[in-house]
């Protein structure tokens, strides 16, 4: 997903224990990532506790508790004399002035794919549920069935759409580091690795093809039998049709026979 920096949701705003400048950043769906950046000063780089694991560090994590709907998500990410915390809903980042940007760019980048995959997910887990019965379908259509052509179609356009989204979001995640390194790559990179996005989309993958192929089938098999349904009525009518033409056939043959 790409964040327009335009984009009229995104604002500046002020976070009561935000241990700097907050940014509210839309992201898939109504999520929003709340982005606090706080620029360090020398003296403050130099202190390992400041940057490393000390007041900050525990500053931001508690900010970040307050609003973190999953807490098993927050990673507290201490580099080249900068401080990353993330989660998939608040993050916060320190560093030198000159290198904020850098760190903004890649946490915003990952936290929109985080966000992506994760409504993925959640959609996944929501749909395959049915597919044991849903199953049953491709391999034996029946005429009472046709009642759930509706919800049938809705399943496989759902399975079409998440499909669509992982063929767009898979690329982003398998791009190569930068070289020479960058803070921002590496940054990008050590998210992933904590978070084991890339396995985690692999799977999403998987299973959405396995949803894909089962609602395909039932597509098929709901289209033949809704055409062999209007075939059967088709050759009925014209059955029909002959019999009552070779009866006014007989009648006429008899009303002439008698005069």
């Amino acid at each position: 997903m790409i964040i327009d920096e335009n984009d009229p949701r995104r604002s500046e705003a002020s976070t009561d224990g935000a241990p700097g400048s907050v940014e509210r950043i839309p992201l898939c769906g109504d999520r929003v990532l709340e982005l606090a950046m706080l620029p360090l000063s020398a003296a403050d780089q130099a202190d390992t506790g400041a940057v490393g694991g000390g007041s900050l560090s525990s500053r931001a994590e508690r900010w970040i508790a307050e609003g973190a709907v999953d807490r098993t998500h927050t990673l507290v990410l201490p580099l080249f004399g900068t401080l990353t915390v993330w989660s998939p809903t608040r993050a916060f980042v320190a560093g030198p002035d000159e290198r904020l940007e850098q760190l903004r760019a890649s946490v915003v980048e990952f936290t929109s794919l985080f966000a992506e995959l994760d409504d993925i997910e959640r959609r996944l887990a929501a749909a395959l549920p049915h597919v044991d019965d849903d199953a049953a379908l491709a391999a034996d259509f029946t005429t009472a069935a046709l009642s759930r052509r509706g919800e049938l179609s809705a399943r496989f356009r759902e399975a079409v759409s998440l499909r669509r989204r992982l063929a767009l979001l898979t690329p982003p995640l398998h791009v190569p580091a930068p070289q020479p390194p960058t803070l921002a790559g590496q940054l990008g990179e050590r998210l992933r690795e904590r978070t084991r996005i890339v396995e985690r989309a692999g799977f999403a993958v998987e299973q959405a093809e396995l949803l894909e192929r089962v609602y395909a089938v039932c597509a098929d098999r709901t289209s033949e039998h809704a055409i062999a349904r209007r075939q059967a009525a088709l050759e009925w009518t014209i059955i029909v049709l002959l019999a009552a033409e070779v009866v006014l056939l007989v009648v006429d043959a008899l009303a002439n026979r008698t005069t």
